[in-house]
């Protein structure tokens, strides 16, 4: 009987490292619940920023990027 309550535990304990690993992902991915909205800003950004600060702000309107990502370590095409 014993044997039977500890498969099933370690059964549950399985799927709820299953259930959080599936909402680490989906949390990855979040980010992308702001695009194809109707809320959406397509068109925030015109043209190609200029410099770190101009896509600093850009991300301060709209979060654009993705998790862990930071907008002071992009660095602009200089023309």
């Amino acid at each position: 009987m014993k044997a039977k309550q500890i498969d099933k535990e370690k059964q549950i304990n399985k799927e709820k490292q299953i259930d959080k690993e599936n909402q680490r992902i989906i949390d990855e991915y979040d980010y992308l619940s702001n695009a194809a909205s109707s809320q959406d800003c397509t068109g925030l950004i015109p043209s190609e920023p200029v410099s770190t600060e101009e896509i600093e702000s850009y991300e301060e309107l709209y979060h654009f990027l993705p998790p862990g990502a930071r907008a002071a370590a992009i660095k602009p095409d200089e023309h």
